[in-house]
């Protein structure tokens, strides 16, 4: 077992589906409280990280959504969010060897609390990204979230200040319930995006039933699906189909998926699955401090639980890299660190 985690663990990875919300380390909650003044239920670490991460399933994925209200306070100012984004970089590049990395960040939900400019706050991510990068042997990528619980005006608000810097953000995700805001209400709206040529990402198929998979794939047209694996539980198997044939990857994140209940165990989650069916998939960790989980982790699970060879780990490197939105000479560049 050793032997196996120690190959893991030196694995070059890549990850497509990574939130900077979900990555403040505990001792920074602590610490940029103590600077802000922000409230906290304990200042004792090992007594904060019971209620700051998430190690057993929630009661659904909306009470999930609700633990990033502690994550959220601590982007207090500009110093925090250039903070936060270099320890999000540091860890997964020196914790897990990841060579291809697209963070990404919903900018009303993130900055709204502390009323802080878009732009500037952007400007300080994708700089710190670059520096780090140019320092590394990872290459990463910025996106932009639209949180769907903040409304259509909002939704617009975020596709407009996407192509506004569409030379630094390599593209866009819609997020959040599903069942709520149904993927029909933003077609309009992403047809900006798709005439300024910036590649779409969505959250679906994490909850509620597989034909809204469908939905988001007819009515949005993304390049890639976020978690998806309702589209596996279609008995006809056409839902898996229209996914292959639309050439979507499909951003999978078990331990995330058996938190938030869209998976009755890490054993069913359909990863082998999709990978069977020759649909393109990714591996990613989505908020690794809340969900206390990392590559390292998601790579174990994957060879113990959901029985993938190593192969098939390789697999989903070469989807990453097929499937990332960087640009054709970064992707080239990312391949020959991850050896795909």
């Amino acid at each position: 077992m050793q032997k196996e985690a120690d190959t893991i663990l030196a694995m070059p990875k890549a990850e497509l589906h990574r939130h900077i919300e979900g990555c403040v380390r505990v001792a920074t909650v602590i610490d940029l409280a103590r600077r802000h003044g922000l409230a906290l239920p304990t200042f004792d670490p090992a007594e904060l990280e019971l209620s700051y991460k998430l190690r057993a399933p929630g009661a659904s994925l909306a009470a999930v959504l609700n633990m990033f209200g502690l994550a959220q306070s601590c982007f207090a100012s500009y110093e925090a969010v250039e903070r936060i984004t270099f320890e999000a970089l540091e860890d997964a590049y020196k914790k897990e060897n990841i060579r291809l990395l697209e963070l990404r960040y919903s900018p009303d939900f993130m900055l709204d609390g502390a009323g802080l400019d878009w732009q500037r706050a952007h400007d300080l991510i994708v700089s710190t990204a670059e520096k780090f990068e140019k320092n590394s042997h990872m290459v990463c990528g910025i996106i932009l979230i639209a949180s769907r619980s903040r409304g259509l005006a909002s939704a617009r608000k975020t596709i407009d200040f996407t192509a506004a810097n569409k030379k630094t953000a390599i593209g866009f995700d819609l997020a959040d319930s599903e069942s709520e805001f149904p993927s029909s209400l933003y077609s309009g709206a992403v047809k900006k995006l798709h005439a300024a040529g910036i590649p779409l990402t969505v959250h679906s198929g994490e909850e509620g039933h597989f034909s809204q998979v469908v939905e988001t794939i007819k009515e949005l047209e993304p390049r890639r699906i976020g978690h998806g694996v309702k589209a596996a539980e279609d008995p006809t198997g056409r839902t898996l189909e229209l996914v292959k044939n639309s050439g979507v990857t499909i951003e999978t994140n078990p331990w995330s998926n058996y938190l938030t209940r869209a998976v009755a165990s890490v054993e069913a989650h359909p990863l082998k699955k999709f990978i069977k069916a020759g649909v393109k998939c990714t591996i990613g960790a989505d908020d690794p401090e809340i969900l206390d989980t990392d590559l390292n982790k998601e790579y174990r699970l994957a060879r113990e639980k959901m029985g993938l060879s190593l192969e098939d780990i390789r697999y989903t490197l070469k989807c990453a890299v097929q499937g990332s939105f960087l640009s054709p000479d970064r992707r080239q560049q990312a391949a020959k660190e991850l050896g795909v």
